[in-house]
Parts: C-alpha cells; structure tokens; sequence
C-alpha cells in the first residue's frame, strides 16, 4: 500500500500530523507514506523514519499554477492507495481530486470535503482520550483503516550532528551548561494568544532567583523587537543570564537548541509542540481567548499548562511560578523518548 498524508501548514500542525506518518508505518510496514508538506515547515518532518518520501511546497511558487500543475501531476504519477488529508485548504482538496487515489480521507467541512470519498465528521467521530483536540481530532482520519494499535504521541528525531550544532551555539553564545537553561516562547503568530512580556519577565526573575536558571529568548522573524524587550524589564544584575540574541535559521536549528533545555515556558505556539516532540517539560501559557484543550493534553505530569485571564496579572505570575514549582521535579528526570539517530533517509521532491 501506498500512502500520502497532507498537511502543508504550520509548525505545530505539520509536527501534530506526522503522528498519523507514524502510525501508518507501525501499521504497514511494507508500505510506503509519503507526506505533503510546506518548506518552511518541512523541518518537523525530517529525520522520520516512518516517512519514506517527503513532497515539500516552494512557499514562493505555491502562487505559480505551472509550478503547482507539475507538482500535482507528480502527485498523481505516484499511484496512491490512500490519501489522508488532515486540513481545510485548496491543496488538500486538489490533491484529493488530482491524485487517483481509492481511498480519500478527510474531514466534512465544506468544500473540502468534494475531495473526499470517505468523510470523518469533525469532532462528532474524534475518540477523545485526553491528548488535545489537535492530536486526537486527526487520529479520527485513521478510523476507516481499521488500525489495531495507535501511539497518539508525536516526535522530533534529531541527527547527533545536529544536537552537536546546537550545544555548540548555545555554549558560543555563553551558555553555561551547569545550570538549567529554560527555553521561553514569549511571542505567537496570533498576537492574542500572548501573554504580557511584563509577566514573563517576573517570571524570568523568579527563574533565576530560585533555581539559577538561565533564559534562552529565541526569535521568529520579525520578533526581535518584542522578544528582546523582556531583557531590559529586569535587574541589571540579572540580565546577564537571559539570552535573546541566539540566531537560528531553520526550525531544525530551533528545535536543536530546545533539545538542550530543560524546560520550555511560553505561549501556545508551534516551539511548544517542538518541546512536547522532544519530551521537554514543558507549561503553556492560555490566553483568554485560547482553548486549553486545543493543544494541551488534559492531565500529563510533563505537559502541563494554565489558563490565564489577564485580568490580575500579578496573580497570575504567581499562579504559573506555582505551577513551574511542581514541575520543576520533571526537570531532572530523564527524557521518556528513545534517542534514535537518523541521518535523514527521505528523498525531497
């Protein structure tokens, strides 16, 4: 059987999906999954041995209809048996039409679902088992294949070199590796799911007070400006141990520097998902305007999260430093995903 699941955008919903990669391989593996991807978010996909092929989108060409004609018509020179698609977008539902396939997979939302011959009811057909809504609403797109088992978990494999790279860039940029180093996402693409940079600069504080932490701010393009305004928000005394100027230039080179953390505090944003991927102990942030089910499992003693009203914000800095206390002991235990290295077996089209 051959495979192909779509999933073009973004960060944390490409890494969400490569689950259903997973699960097909473990499922069939003589069988072939391939995964449609954009570029920029290609990198939560590489490295995966279960993906045998991933088919990346040119971001700048998806406009180009020759560009996108041959893609698809390659598409449909593969001869797919099955093809999943986990999102509400036109390249789904071209790719559906385009591809041939027997079997088409997807939710029933209108229009995409004109791609689809076997439709998923959107939340009516989820089998709910705590581990967010984003994960266990696409495990309902695997129901009509009958699996036996499923691992609803999701994972980053990151090469040795890469893991290298990274501790050599933070221990460059003066890292000190025998204190904890807490990665903190203090910024999102929906500015609404923002929390204050004024809270988490108490919280920063509080970090490096209590345990002797150090603060790695990364930065998004276009982020420099608020990121690196949480520095100046502290003691002079303490600002040595926040680091906002680590530059990174691809989601892999992110997620390397991540694997190196300790624990990951922030926003709910696709850097969140990398430290879950990699089984960091992590705490998201919910603004009042976020679900907390959306992303977050519903009761994980490593995955925790809060919600937050900001109505009382000193409140709720206290409410989060209670929160990173309890899950401060998560800290020191070891990392529950196998190390597996994986140069990067899969061929990009």
């Amino acid at each position: 059987m051959k495979y192909l699941v779509v999933q073009t955008k973004q960060i944390g919903d490409v890494l969400i999906s490569t689950a259903l990669c997973n699960n097909l391989k473990q499922h069939d593996p003589a069988g072939e999954v391939h995964y449609l991807v954009m570029d920029y978010c290609a990198g939560m996909a590489e490295g995966n041995p279960n993906i045998d092929r991933l088919i990346v989108i040119e971001k700048s060409r998806r406009n180009e209809w020759r560009y996108m004609k041959e893609l698809l018509l390659d598409i449909r020179r593969e001869r797919y048996d099955v093809v999943i698609n986990s999102q509400g977008q036109m390249i789904g539902l071209l790719t559906c039409l385009i591809s041939g396939a027997k079997l088409r997979i997807g939710f029933d939302s209108f229009p995409w679902r004109l791609g689809h011959n076997r439709i998923v009811r959107f939340r009516h057909d989820t089998e709910h088992q705590g581990n967010s809504t984003l994960v266990d609403d696409r495990f309902s797109l695997l129901k009509p294949l009958g699996l036996t088992k499923e691992d609803r978990n999701y994972y980053l494999w990151l090469s040795d070199e890469e893991k290298q790279r990274g501790r050599e860039t933070l221990q460059a940029a003066g890292i000190d590796p025998g204190r904890p180093l807490i990665a903190m996402g203090v910024n999102s693409l929906g500015h609404y799911k923002r929390w204050p940079i004024d809270c988490f600069a108490e919280v920063a504080r509080w970090l490096i007070e209590q345990h002797n932490a150090q603060i790695l701010i990364y930065c998004g393009p276009g982020e420099e400006t608020y990121n690196r305004s949480l520095k100046p928000l502290l003691p002079a005394a303490l600002q040595a141990s926040v680091f906002d100027h680590v530059q990174t230039r691809s989601v892999r080179e992110l997620a390397g520097l991540i694997a190196h953390c300790q624990l990951f505090v922030g926003n709910d944003t696709g850097p969140r998902h990398m430290a879950q991927a990699l089984d960091i102990p992590l705490l998201t942030i919910v603004s009042p305007l976020g679900h907390s089910a959306i992303a977050n499992p519903v009761s994980h003693s490593r995955y925790r999260f809060i919600d937050t009203s900001h109505q009382d914000p000193e409140q709720e800095v206290l409410a989060v430093q209670r929160q990173l206390s309890m899950l401060w002991d998560e800290v020191a235990s070891p990392h529950g995903k196998p190390e597996v290295s994986v140069s990067n077996p899969m061929s990009v089209g």
